[in-house]
């Protein structure tokens, strides 16, 4: 029911000092890693702040790379490194600084692996490590090896093959060793997988243990399913839609497209998700528990690629966040369309909106001139401030609720990504300067 409303530089970082432009003469180290990254080579911190920890995807040569690193956040020396799977893409970690990293291995049947380690105090790996290989389903022709997991605090990692569900042990237990799968869920049978009907996103909440994936079942037909983690390891699926075959399924309205790189919002407390459509620009909301079914809540020209083509490549990135405001909390969406694109009928740019949750409100927006950049944002918890990387050097700190620009910064290097551990007050931007990946990092308010 709708309801409206280089080379190895031995074991070191080359580091340079700046002065970062906010006013407040913060410091910026910029770390060169020995190999080369990308996108979804991210950035993760230890839970005190004191190291850091990348992949790279390739060696200065442009040959697969297979190690991760960890590096000091204070001087930017390299600590440690580990071999892993082959080309490794995201490193996630639990509160127990257990990590495990997703990447390839070197077999002619397509497979993803994905190492479990272990880090010390000191930033330094352990010896041991656990490996659990997933195999893909029949690639074809610019199909893709999945970088996403998603790690809970219950000792079990959650992985998309595109086709189902894995979760996998992290943690040595009386039940199990780290590295095996506890439960498989078939979602797209290996006949019928095909690249338009595979499994593209998977967004998971680690408080609730709560899982949404994004099922694209055709080009003009997608899906939600709701799945909620267990203590022993299982995916449980939350019935919403009784009547359906397919209980936990959410279906979206014929047309609605969810372009792969887009992300599923949950609330405060897991009871509500919010999405938006690429091709219309609808934003949506679905209350989990609620039984209302799906809600448009206001549709955002600004976000509609209109054509099928451009929505099936055009992601749409939200984040939720309670605001506190002096009278009183207010749940909070951040929108960004993070790829410009220029179109004889028109330009639809890069952009940023923050919007009311209850009744999709503007409040502030942000419209950006670099058309032919890619852009990426974090969102600080308070909610109040946005840090927008863009990918040919420019840095932005941009308030969500004024609506004002400031702290600009140009990069010499191409931007990747930007991260943020506000505990520590720690924000890491991932980029390539002269075929080397960097990470710069700051030290922030």
């Amino acid at each position: 029911m709708l309801r409206k409303l280089s080379v190895f530089l031995c074991l070191f970082l080359l580091i340079t000092i700046s002065v970062y432009s906010d006013g407040t003469n913060n410091t910026q180290t910029v770390v060169s890693l020995p190999g080369q990254i990308q996108k979804n080579n991210n950035v993760v911190f230890s839970s005190d702040g004191q190291y850091g920890f990348v992949a790279a995807y390739r060696r200065p040569d442009g040959s697969n790379n297979n190690e991760v690193y960890s590096f000091s956040t204070n001087s930017g020396l390299i600590v440690d490194r580990k071999e892993v799977a082959f080309a490794p893409t995201t490193v996630a970690m639990d509160n127990s600084n257990t990590m495990v990293v997703v990447g390839s291995a070197a077999t002619d049947i397509p497979t993803a692996q994905i190492h479990i380690l272990k880090t010390d105090l000191d930033g330094r790996f352990s010896p041991d490590s656990y490996v659990a290989s997933v195999p893909l389903p029949a690639s074809s022709f610019g199909d893709w090896i999945p970088s996403q997991i998603a790690v809970s605090n219950l000792g079990y990692a959650i992985f998309s093959n595109k086709a189902s569900l894995y979760v996998i042990t992290i943690q040595n237990t009386f039940n199990g060793i780290a590295g095996e799968t506890t439960s498989i869920t078939e979602v797209v049978s290996q006949e019928t997988y095909s690249n338009s009907n595979r499994l593209i996103n998977i967004d998971f909440d680690k408080n609730s243990n709560t899982l949404v994936t994004i099922w694209r079942k055709s080009n003009e037909n997608y899906s939600l399913l709701l799945h909620k983690l267990t203590s022993d390891g299982k995916l449980l699926p939350i019935s919403t839609t009784p009547n359906n075959p397919t209980a936990n399924e959410v279906v979206l309205p014929p047309g609605e497209i969810i372009a792969r790189g887009s992300n599923v919002a949950f609330n405060s407390n897991a009871t509500e998700i919010y999405f938006v459509s690429s091709s219309t620009g609808m934003i949506y909301s679905y209350p989990i528990y609620g039984g209302g079914g799906l809600i448009e809540k206001a549709r955002y020209q600004l976000f509609a690629d209109g054509a099928i083509q451009s929505a099936l490549t055009s992601p749409r990135n939200i984040v939720f966040r309670n605001v506190q405001l002096s009278t009183g909390f207010q749940p909070t969406l951040y929108i960004s369309r993070p790829l410009g694109i220029s179109r004889p009928l028109g330009v639809k740019p890069n952009a940023i909106v923050t919007i009311e949750a209850s009744d999709a409100s503007l409040i502030s927006a942000k419209i950006f001139d670099e058309q032919e950049d890619t852009m990426n944002t974090t969102i600080n918890e308070a909610g109040t401030v946005a840090y927008i990387a863009m990918s040919k050097g420019t840095f932005y700190r941009f308030d969500t609720l004024s609506g004002e620009t400031s702290a600009a910064q140009n990069f010499s290097n191409t931007l990747l990504k930007v991260y943020l551990q506000e505990r520590n007050g720690l924000l890491a931007l991932t980029g390539i300067q002269d075929s080397v990946g960097t990470v710069n990092l700051m030290r922030i308010d």
